[in-house]
């Protein structure tokens, strides 16, 4: 048994050695001597479930492993709370993964094949679709669509290899086209090019740079 303490002569981890190296159940304790980690090791390598812990006993983390890899489903948690979900194959993002909002509204669903986003990415807001995104190999491929108050479209830009790459455009609340901009390899050609003028206010239906910021999150 491998035992480790803090300068104050708390325990801090313990686990078992077969061969000089971990085997068997692998623990780490927070200062009140609580559970901060439980976790699993085969002849040195993680297998298994691994749970992480905060202070208050509520489960911050869960992960599946093997051979030492991420393999199977991953998870975090706020308060108790549900906020993530993934899936892992030998090391690799795979299959769907989800982020949720405190509420368990689910705030971003997408797709990961061998590491890398594919497909299309759904963002929402309060239960409100707020963005669709399309990807090919974890870059942006396709349209992006983005919404406004009522779930009206409110703009679609066009995307090749991750770059903005043909004609954006603004759409007003009855779904007419306001504005456009051409754009060839992230470079926009001009300015906004209005068409007609707006009927009433665009509204946005979430915060300003809420869809971005889960996009951030989930391409790591």
């Amino acid at each position: 048994m491998a035992e480790a303490y803090d300068g104050d002569g708390r325990l801090v981890s313990r686990v078992p050695l077969a061969g000089g190296r971990p085997h068997g159940r692998f623990e780490c304790f927070h200062p009140d001597g609580s559970l901060r980690l439980d976790a699993e090791y085969e002849h040195g390598e993680l297998a298994g479930l691994l749970r992480a812990y905060a202070a208050d006993g509520s489960l911050e983390y869960e992960a599946h492993y093997a051979g030492g890899r991420l393999h199977g489903t991953s998870a975090t948690y706020r308060n108790g709370r549900l906020e993530t979900r993934q899936l892992y194959a030998d090391g690799q993002l795979a299959g769907e993964s989800v982020c949720y909002a405190p509420s368990g509204e689910v705030t971003a669903r997408c797709v990961y094949r061998q590491g890398r986003l594919e497909d299309e990415a759904v963002y929402a807001h309060e239960g409100a679709v707020v963005r669709r995104s399309r990807y090919r190999a974890g870059r942006l491929e396709g349209e992006t669509r983005e919404y406004g108050a009522g779930g009206t479209l409110a703009q679609s830009l066009p995307y090749r290899n991750d770059l903005l790459h043909g004609m954006a455009r603004r759409f007003d609340p009855e779904g007419e086209v306001i504005a456009v901009r051409s754009y060839a390899d992230g470079n926009p050609r001009g300015d906004w090019q209005a068409i007609a003028p707006a009927d009433g206010e665009e509204g946005a239906a979430v915060p300003a740079g809420f869809a971005q910021r889960l996009e951030r999150w989930l391409r790591g």
